[in-house]
């Protein structure tokens, strides 16, 4: 019986030191190779970087993948520190901080509904990407309010 040639390869994650890059190309892709560097199997990241994109990851799962079933104060806690990250480091400006609330209150609104729009999750994505690519030095998380 011959062998299978295909060995499962161990997921290579952040050291929790060294700088982060976003990588380029399509951002769907980029953000799937950041989520799987810097997000643990289970847990908060052990980077301000990482949490960042666990909790949008987390909000658009559950929004396109579950529909907001599961929705709770726990999301909504999670887009309040989203907005808590967008302030440290190399932050959002005040204009740019001002639309991601009205984002935040946006999907808060829409997940109390049900309401499904990829639009909104895309945008959430799309505020984290920038923000990890405005700090590659890490920065710790903060303390978390949620559990999920």
């Amino acid at each position: 019986m011959a062998k299978d040639s295909v060995e499962s390869k161990e997921k290579l994650m952040h050291d929790g030191n060294s700088p982060i890059c976003v990588p380029e190309g399509e951002e769907d892709e980029a953000f799937q190779m950041l989520w799987e560097y810097l997000v643990p199997p289970y847990g908060k990241a052990q980077t301000a970087q990482g949490e960042i994109i666990r909790i949008v990851g987390r909000v658009q799962h559950e929004f396109l993948g579950n529909g907001c079933t599961n929705w709770d104060e726990d999301f909504r806690k999670m887009l309040d520190a989203f907005l808590r990250y967008l302030q440290l480091g190399n932050g959002f400006s005040r204009k740019d901080l001002e639309v991601a609330e009205v984002l935040v209150q946006l999907l808060k609104e829409n997940g109390d509904k049900g309401f499904i729009d990829d639009r909104l999750t895309a945008v959430l994505c799309s505020c984290a990407m920038a923000w990890v690519r405005q700090n590659p030095e890490v920065i710790a998380p903060l303390e978390a309010d949620y559990s999920r």
